[in-house]
């Protein structure tokens, strides 16, 4: 397009595909010193993201499976261990009593004041 050519834009609608198109064109193929196009370049990038999403996705699956089935063995573990570590400490709690009870103290009397 050039300055000194009128527009011809039809006002009875929004703008069709080909007309679209014919204005993204001439931006998409625009050579930047002698560089490949811009179109080239971003379906290459894309193809290559592409390329490596399903690996990086399949490595990310792996790694929460693994980080779930850690947690669900943890858990089993603290659910199967609490009751033995409950009663470990109830018996260590009595087992102390009794000892103090069994040791010799001494007694303490009082004296009462006289009135």
């Amino acid at each position: 397009m050039h300055t000194t050519e009128p527009t011809s834009h039809r006002a009875s609608g929004p703008p069709t595909l080909a007309d679209a198109a014919v204005e993204i064109v001439p931006l998409v193929s625009t050579v930047f010193v002698a560089g490949p196009p811009v179109l080239l370049v971003w379906a290459g990038t894309v193809l290559f993201a592409l390329l490596l999403a399903g690996p990086f996705a399949l490595i990310a699956t792996f790694v929460v499976v693994v980080a779930v089935a850690v947690a669900v063995v943890a858990l089993a573990g603290m659910v199967l261990a609490s009751p033995f570590l409950l009663i470990r400490h109830a018996h260590r709690r009595l087992a102390q009593r009794h000892a103090a009870a069994e040791t010799w103290a001494p007694v303490v009397m009082t004296a009462r004041a006289a009135r």
